[in-house]
C-alpha cells in the first residue's frame, strides 16, 4: 500500500534536535523514526551534515510538518514573550 511508504521527514545535523522531533510527532500521534549513519556521524562528527534521517509514513507527512511547524511557531512565542 502506497500509504505505508516511509519517507524522510527532515534531515538534521544533531541527533538530539531529532529525537526531540520524533517525540513531538510521536506524542500527536504520528510513528516516527530516527535513522543515521552510525559510525561515519561518530567519526566525522560536524563533517556529515545532514546525516540523521526522521522518517514518518508518507500518509502522515503533511501532518507532520504542520504539527512541527506549529510547535516551533508557540515555541518561538514563548521565547519572545519571557
Amino acid at each position: 500500500m502506497d500509504n505505508d511508504k516511509i519517507v524522510i521527514f527532515e534531515k538534521y545535523d544533531d541527533p538530539f534536535k531529532a529525537n526531540i522531533i520524533k517525540g513531538v510527532l510521536e506524542s500527536n500521534g504520528i510513528p516516527a523514526g530516527v535513522m543515521d549513519d552510525g559510525l561515519a556521524n561518530t567519526i566525522m562528527k560536524g563533517i556529515s551534515a545532514g546525516s540523521v534521517r526522521l522518517v514518518v509514513f508518507e500518509r502522515d507527512l503533511q501532518r507532520a510538518r504542520e504539527i512541527v511547524e506549529k510547535t516551533q511557531s508557540s515555541e518561538l512565542d514563548e521565547f519572545e514573550n519571557t
